[in-house]
């Protein structure tokens, strides 16, 4: 029986008695059913993971006991890994959420939505918190399933002009059909921020804002993708050339 695994931002160590938050213990304990000697794994970027034990388990609360620490912490972000960060136009009903469920698996290091000029997304400052929320829940979710310690950072959406306009040493790549920029299989890179468009790409204007801040535009072969798909294929490629999945 494969064993759960939650992220929790409170502190971890061994021996420790913690309360899970209202939405780990709902899971745990309501959808999981868990009982109490029940396992399951708790973890964060900072402490690491580790066994943890259910003690208590009713009425929607669900406390745990934290045994041996099974993985220490470490920075993915750090040393030779290669710093993955995606800033994806915001597209319609649940594009964006698998393309940030799949980035978060791929190891991605940072998400930033875009507002563009072609996408369709319009978001009030309320509605625009519940949906940050909303895309924090599914990084976390998708974190604790493919095993990585830490969670991705979520930024606030800006514009692709506001996006251009920050200061960075990361290599940036822009995704269109097309395009003709090429990255160097035998160059050594550990710093990309890769820009992908909603579902009726980037604008002119958009792209030769790209071209002026130095940024590479780059196809994917002879196909036009998805905008959930072109992050998948995107970053998988990446990984394989510079990160951890050659």
């Amino acid at each position: 029986m494969r064993i759960s695994r939650l992220h929790l931002e409170a502190a971890l160590s061994s021996g420790a008695h913690i309360q899970l938050p209202a939405d780990s213990a709902h899971y745990l304990g309501t959808v999981l059913r868990a009982r109490e000697g029940d396992k399951a794994l708790l973890f964060n970027a900072r402490d690491g993971e580790f066994e943890a034990t259910v003690i208590t388990s009713k009425k929607g609360r669900v406390e745990v006991e934290l045994g041996l620490q099974t993985r220490v912490p470490h920075c993915e972000r750090e040393g030779e890994a290669l710093s993955l960060h995606l800033a994806l136009g915001l597209s319609r009903g649940d594009r964006m959420d698998y393309a940030i469920q799949k980035a978060t698996e791929l190891g991605v290091s940072k998400i930033t939505p875009l507002f563009t000029e072609h996408g369709e997304v319009k978001l009030k400052p309320d509605r625009l918190e519940n949906k940050l929320r909303h895309f924090q829940k599914i990084c976390v979710n998708a974190a604790e399933q493919c095993g990585r310690l830490d969670v991705p950072e979520l930024d606030t959406p800006v514009s692709v002009e506001e996006f251009l306009g920050q200061d960075s040493q990361a290599v940036r790549v822009l995704l269109e059909p097309g395009g003709d920029g090429r990255l160097s299989r035998d160059e050594a890179i550990n710093s990309i921020e890769i820009l992908i468009g909603p579902e009726g790409g980037f604008s002119q204007r958009e792209l030769e804002l790209a071209q002026n801040s130095e940024c590479l535009v780059v196809g994917l072969g002879p196909r036009v993708l998805r905008t959930e798909t072109a992050p998948v294929a995107a970053l998988a490629v990446l990984q394989f050339l510079y990160g951890d999945l050659s």
